[in-house]
């Protein structure tokens, strides 16, 4: 994919307020080489108490240590900062556990100023059959989890969806003392790569299987255009119901993470890191492609700008001369960008399908009822 940057590059260390007092919780946050740690990170380097996500309390106790450990066990930034970093324990992929993890975050907390959802899955199975189909692209058969619903589609859009709904009381009673809350979704410009007619009406549709199988990338895209919808729809919901909050969605750039992504001979693959079996599945050579790729930092810095940017904000309805950030779809390093939307995330109906299809399936396959 072409690297496309919208705006100039920025310190976050002198760029971003201070933000000690508002609590942030940011997913798929646990891995020092990935956006989510880097989000995570500076967040709390500027004074926010931080939630770290990870899938085991191992995980997010290590993302913790690597954010501790560069600021010197001994210093007083790190002795604050110690008590401001709290693990965030939960498997996206199971959804009735993100349902009750939310739901005691809620018990517990007191308010909750910034939701970043980053984490994300290609669900690619290196052990399991790959077809290459009649237009030359690299397919396989959707995965599904126990609820019948393509796992790619429960990570990516629908746990992302629960957890923002089970933490909305939370998020508007601190908009209501502390108004500029932030729910910020990752998507990425392979929402474009959708084909048009694409419609979210109903779990058949959400699962994208196109037959016996659906191409990779295409599937991926799939669920970042949800993303888009995803943010669009919720901010729409915000200000009927008068919540002082924005929600954005954001393409981080190519970035070089835990998942390392290459082109070759048309094809698109995700390569897990260190990994001697990708190596010899696709050979040493695929890591040259990398170049010109933003680092982990370089790819937080879009999403720690609407995040936590005072302007964000202040100039959340755009006016003259000044860019319009609610709902908005955010490009690298940090503004908005309507012009690298595709048609069909512009599309309210389609978004008010993917919500109401969102809590359909939530309710008749999973059993969780939820609404705004």
């Amino acid at each position: 994919m072409e690297q496309i940057i919208r705006s100039p590059i920025y310190d976050p260390s002198s760029s971003l307020p201070d933000l000690t007092g508002k609590v942030a919780l940011v997913t798929g946050s646990n891995s020092p080489i990935g956006i989510g740690w880097n989000i995570a990170n500076q967040l709390a380097l500027k004074g926010a108490k931080v939630y770290v996500h990870g899938r085991t309390l191992e995980k997010a106790r290590a993302g913790i240590a690597a954010i501790l450990s560069q600021l010197g066990s001994n210093s007083s930034n790190a002795k604050v900062a110690a008590s401001r970093l709290e693990p965030f324990v939960v498997d996206l992929g199971d959804l009735k556990a993100v349902r009750d993890t939310a739901v005691a975050f809620v018990e517990r907390e007191a308010r909750l100023d910034i939701l970043v959802h980053n984490a994300m899955t290609w669900v690619l199975d290196f052990n399991s059959a790959f077809i290459i189909s009649d237009n030359n692209s690299l397919a396989q058969v959707p995965e599904l989890d126990e609820y019948g619903i393509a796992k790619s589609m429960t990570i990516n859009h629908i746990a992302p969806f629960l957890l923002t709904l089970e933490l909305l009381p939370l998020m508007k009673s601190t908009a209501q003392s502390h108004p500029g809350v932030r729910i910020v979704t990752l998507s990425s410009v392979a929402h474009t790569f959708t084909t048009s007619g694409v419609r979210y009406d109903s779990l058949s549709s959400v699962n994208d299987n196109l037959g016996e199988s659906a191409d990779v990338l295409k599937r991926y895209a799939y669920s970042k255009l949800a993303n888009v919808l995803f943010a669009k729809e919720l901010q729409r919901k915000l200000d009927k119901a008068g919540i002082q909050a924005v929600s954005v969605s954001v393409h981080p750039g190519n970035v070089k993470t835990g998942g390392i992504f290459c082109i070759r001979s048309m094809l698109m693959f995700y390569l897990p890191p260190f990994s001697d079996g990708a190596l010899k599945y696709f050979g040493p050579e695929a890591f040259s492609k990398l170049e010109g790729h933003l680092e982990p930092l370089q790819g937080a810095l879009a999403p720690l700008f609407a995040a936590a940017a005072t302007e964000v904000w202040t100039e959340r309805d755009g006016g003259k001369d000044k860019l319009n950030w609610t709902g908005a779809y955010v490009m690298p390093y940090g503004v908005p960008s309507p012009v690298d939307e595709s048609e069909a995330a512009k599309d309210p109906k389609l978004a008010k399908e993917l919500w109401e299809t969102t809590e359909k399936i939530l309710a008749e396959n999973v059993g969780i009822s939820v609404s705004f």
